[in-house]
């Protein structure tokens, strides 16, 4: 299907620019160059946390850290490879305000999430502890689940998991340190106990490394009777 009239008009009268070079473009996040230089994550993959393989030896591969502990949630999908060029947009969006990025990330990792979005009952992003919110004035993974709630139609619950623990910022931390910076880091919100008792829950976040951030908040969310957790992030940095 082509570009619609008024998608041609509205890009005469607000011309889409390019999300790394600015150029402008008729359609799209980026332009043809700039496309190029975003590893989108393509098969084969981890069918639990997504991490690529060079090769394909059969369709339910699995790698070494999801076979020697398996995380909490179900499944993470990721939209692409955290290089240099995405690390550049989630800077500017994470720490300088642009949040006008979210409704694009959201489009670059939305593709991934309709393998099982249909299963999903609520949406939650990874909090933000109270102090480093106010640093920040906003949480990027909110930002990005108000998005994928709104175009998936699915209720996202904006206080469900509590940070009671601000720890260190995860950036330049080994494994094992991320992991204890974020242990015993999250609370269930009480008052959603019933609520998602048995029900499928999608967590939201923009970057994902060793994963530890996320298998707490579900872990928390598991120990309090949910179903299935499934995770949504827009890139899967590469150790």
């Amino acid at each position: 299907m082509g570009i619609s009239v008024i998608d041609k008009i509205n890009n005469v009268i607000f011309p889409k620019s390019c999300l790394l070079c600015n150029k402008i473009i008729e359609n799209g996040l980026f332009c043809v160059e700039d496309w190029k230089k975003i590893e989108f994550i393509t098969e084969p993959f981890c069918k639990i946390c997504h991490l690529p393989f060079d090769y394909k030896i059969d369709d339910n591969l699995i790698c070494g850290n999801c076979l020697e502990s398996k995380p909490f949630y179900q499944k993470l999908v990721a939209a692409c490879k955290y290089n240099d060029e995405l690390m550049g947009l989630i800077v500017k969006f994470k720490f300088f305000d642009q949040t006008y990025l979210a409704k694009e990330l959201c489009n670059l990792i939305y593709p991934k999430l309709e393998e099982f979005i249909s299963d999903i009952d609520f949406i939650v992003a990874v909090p933000l502890h109270k102090k480093r919110l106010r640093r920040r004035k906003y949480n990027q993974a909110l930002l990005l689940a108000k998005f994928i709630s709104k175009k998936s139609g699915i209720k996202l619950i904006p206080d469900l998991l509590i940070r009671t623990k601000e720890g260190k910022n995860q950036i330049g931390l080994n494994k094992k340190a991320r992991i204890d910076n974020v242990k015993n880091a999250f609370l269930l919100n009480g008052k959603y106990k019933n609520l998602i008792i048995e029900k499928n829950i999608l967590i939201i976040d923009d970057v994902v490394t060793t994963g530890a951030t996320i298998n707490n908040c579900s872990k928390i969310l598991k120990k309090n009777g949910v179903g299935s957790i499934f995770v949504g992030v827009v890139g899967k940095r590469m150790l």
